[in-house]
C-alpha cells in the first residue's frame, strides 16, 4: 500500500504551531532595527524550530509503500509460516525513526519476535522500529506456528514517525492486510466398533462402472484438464469464473456428513469450544478417511462461513457470487458430493473456514437434503452430545427409512449420557474435552512430514 492515499490536510497540531513563525518574524525585525546579530540567530534558530518538526510532520509519511505478506495463504493444522513486513521510503526525506504496529491474530504462535496484548479481542500488537534513509527500502520477518483452525488476518497497520527533535508525532493506518486460512487438524480413525472395509455398514445398492452424464450432482471450480463438456455454463456466469460439473459417481459410494456446530440444546446455553473444534476434527478425519475408501463424500453444517477475498468457499452451485471482502459471511455451509482429487481441499477449506457461533437447527437443513439424498447413500451425523434434539433423530429416522444407513457421531464428557432417545441408530462416542487436548498436543508439524494430522488415533467406539 502506498500512503499517498492518507489525508496530508492541515490539523491543528500545525495551527497551533504558527506563533513559533510570528516570533522568528518578529525577532529578525527586532535584529534588523537594532543591528544585533544576536537578535538574528536567535531568529534563525526559532523558525528551524517551527519549520523543521513541520516538514517532517507534513512529508514524512508520504511516499512510503508498505507491505506485509505470507509466505503461504492455506495452512495446515501445527504447521509454520512466515510473515514478512517491508517498508519503502521512496522520496528524498530520511526518516530518523518509524514506528510501525502491526495486528495479528493471537491463535497463531508467533516463534520470532515479541507482541503485545491489545484492547482488540483476540489481536496482539507487533511492534517493529524502523530508521529509513532516502530511498530504502527495509524487510523484517517472522515466524508463527498454526496452532488454531480459522480464518486469521493480519492487519491493519499503525504507522507513526516524527522529526529528529521529536516534538511531533504523526499517526496513520494503513490498510495492509494479509490472510491465511488453517485446515482443521486431522487424525487418524482406528476403532468404530464395525469391520474396518465398511465401518458405517453395508452398501445398499450394486456399483455401477459409469457416471451418468445427466444426472449433475453440484458444481465445482474448474481444474486444468477438466472434459470441457463438463463446464457449467450458468454457474460460470453467476460465479465469473469457470465451473465444472460434478456428475452423479455412481461407481462409487456415497457418505454425506452433517456437522451440528451446536454446543448445547438451547442457544442461551452457551457454546463449548473445545466440543466444537472436536467435532469439526471428526467431521474432517472421517471426510479424508472416506476419500480414502473412494467413497464420494459431501458436507452439510449449520454454521456461517467466512469467505475468502474473491473465492467461492466451495465452488457451491447456490452461491450467486464470490466473496468479494477478506471477511464476507456465507450463509449456506454445502459441499456437494464429489471425490475427485479436489474434494479434500474444497471439504477442509469449507470447515477451517467455519464460524462456531449462531448455529441453528439441523432440522431445516435435513429436511432439504432428505429430498437430494440417493438411495443407499451413508449419512454420518456428527455434534455434540448435549445438542443432540429429539426432532432431529426423528428425521435421521426418516432418513434411514428411505434408505439411508445413518450413523451417530457424538462428542462429549464420557460420563454424561445421551438424554435423547436414539432408538435402533448406531451411536459412536468420540469422547470430549480430554480426547480435543490430546489431539492438539500430539498435532505434527511439517518437520515429521505429516502436517496437519495429530499423532494421537480417534476411536469411535
Amino acid at each position: 500500500m502506498d500512503t499517498d492515499t492518507f489525508n496530508h490536510t492541515r490539523d491543528e497540531t500545525l495551527i497551533s504551531r504558527r506563533p513559533w513563525y510570528f516570533l522568528a518574524v518578529a525577532l529578525f525585525l527586532l535584529s534588523v532595527i537594532t543591528r544585533q546579530p544576536l537578535a538574528f540567530l536567535a531568529a534563525l534558530f526559532t523558525l528551524i524550530i517551527g519549520i523543521v518538526p513541520e516538514i517532517w510532520y507534513r512529508f514524512a509519511l508520504r511516499n512510503l509503500a508498505i507491505r506485509q505478506q505470507v509466505s503461504q495463504h492455506r495452512a495446515f493444522f501445527g504447521e509454520t509460516i512466515a510473515l514478512s513486513l517491508s517498508i519503502e521510503n521512496r522520496k528524498l526525506l530520511p526518516l530518523p525513526w518509524l514506528e510501525v504496529e502491526d495486528e495479528i491474530p493471537v491463535q497463531l504462535t508467533l516463534l520470532t519476535g515479541r507482541a503485545m496484548p491489545t484492547y482488540k479481542v483476540n489481536r496482539l500488537a507487533l511492534v517493529h522500529t524502523f530508521s529509513l534513509w532516502s530511498f530504502q527500502r527495509v524487510t523484517r520477518r517472522y515466524r508463527l506456528r498454526c496452532t488454531g483452525r480459522g480464518v486469521y488476518t493480519f492487519g491493519p497497520a499503525t504507522l507513526r514517525t516524527g522529526d529528529p527533535f521529536g516534538w511531533l508525532v504523526r499517526e496513520e493506518r494503513a490498510s495492509a492486510r494479509e490472510t491465511v486460512l488453517v485446515y482443521p487438524l486431522v487424525a487418524p480413525l482406528e476403532a468404530f466398533g464395525l469391520p474396518a472395509r465398511h465401518p458405517f455398514g453395508e452398501h445398499t445398492t450394486p456399483r455401477r462402472l459409469l457416471e451418468d452424464p445427466l444426472r449433475v450432482a453440484g458444481v465445482r471450480e474448474y481444474v486444468l484438464g477438466d472434459d470441457p463438456r463438463r463446464i457449467h455454463w450458468k454457474a460460470t456466469a453467476r460465479a465469473g469464473a469457470l465451473r465444472s460439473k460434478v456428475y452423479e459417481p455412481s461407481s462409487q459410494y456415497r457418505l454425506l456428513i452433517l456437522l451440528d456446530i451446536n454446543s448445547y440444546v438451547e442457544p442461551w446455553m452457551g457454546l463449548d469450544p473445545d466440543i466444537q473444534e472436536l467435532t469439526i476434527t471428526i467431521a474432517a478425519s472421517i471426510a479424508l478417511w472416506a476419500l480414502d475408501e473412494k467413497y464420494a463424500v459431501g458436507l452439510v453444517a449449520n454454521s456461517l462461513m467466512m469467505g475468502l477475498a474473491g473465492e467461492s468457499p466451495a465452488g457451491d452451485e447456490n452461491e450467486s457470487q464470490s466473496a468479494t471482502s477478506t471477511r464476507t459471511f456465507m450463509h449456506h455451509v454445502r459441499v456437494p458430493m464429489a471425490s475427485d482429487s479436489g474434494q479434500s481441499v474444497y471439504l477442509l477449506s469449507a470447515l477451517g473456514r467455519l464460524i462456531p457461533y449462531f448455529g441453528s437447527s439441523m432440522d431445516a437443513l435435513i429436511d432439504e437434503e432428505q429430498n437430494q439424498l440417493l438411495l443407499g447413500a451413508t449419512v454420518v451425523f456428527v455434534g455434540s452430545a448435549q445438542a443432540l434434539h429429539p426432532s432431529t433423530v426423528e428425521r435421521l429416522i426418516d432418513l434411514q427409512s428411505h434408505g439411508a444407513a445413518v450413523h451417530l457421531v457424538l462428542a462429549g464428557d464420557p460420563e454424561r449420557n445421551v438424554d435423547v432417545e436414539t432408538y435402533d441408530l448406531p451411536v459412536h462416542r468420540a469422547g470430549g474435552r480430554e480426547v480435543w487436548h490430546a489431539l492438539i498436543a500430539s498435532a505434527s508439524d511439517e518437520t515429521q512430514g505429516s502436517a496437519g494430522r495429530s499423532s494421537t488415533s480417534l476411536y469411535l467406539d
